[in-house]
């Protein structure tokens, strides 16, 4: 399903284009308050859900089951913490076997995401 493109649209797309945080729809939202952009919490969710189904967004899911938003890049994939749900990008370099895998694939779309302990929370015994 393909969304025509209003304001509201390019404003979230935008907004996660220049984020590498994983913002959830609540901090879209803030966002557009704070900027004056006159939009509603559903029309983002449902704007966000919308480029998911386009491919230009993926969508990541924490074991607290809140939704994170983060603009398709190309060669890198998502940890997430399942002790402190921080959400990690991995970027794949050239020594990865995944990228040599992905080279041999014309990817129409990315979404990988990989669940785990990070680093810190092992360290910590969480």
């Amino acid at each position: 399903m393909v969304t025509r493109n209003t304001k509201q649209k390019e404003f979230v797309l935008n907004n996660l284009k220049n984020k590498f945080d994983h913002p959830t729809s609540q901090k879209i939202y803030d966002d557009a308050q704070k900027q004056g952009i006159k939009i509603g919490q559903v029309s983002i969710y449902r704007i966000l859900n919308n480029l998911v189904e386009e491919g230009l967004v993926c969508k990541i899911v924490t074991k607290d089951n809140v939704a994170h938003f983060d603009f398709v890049r190309k060669n890198h994939i998502h940890l997430v913490c399942n002790n402190c749900n921080q959400i990690f990008d991995k970027n794949l370099g050239n020594d990865d076997n995944l990228t040599e895998l992905i080279n041999e694939f014309n990817i129409s779309m990315q979404d990988v995401i990989l669940y785990g302990i990070c680093k810190n929370c092992k360290n910590n015994k969480f």
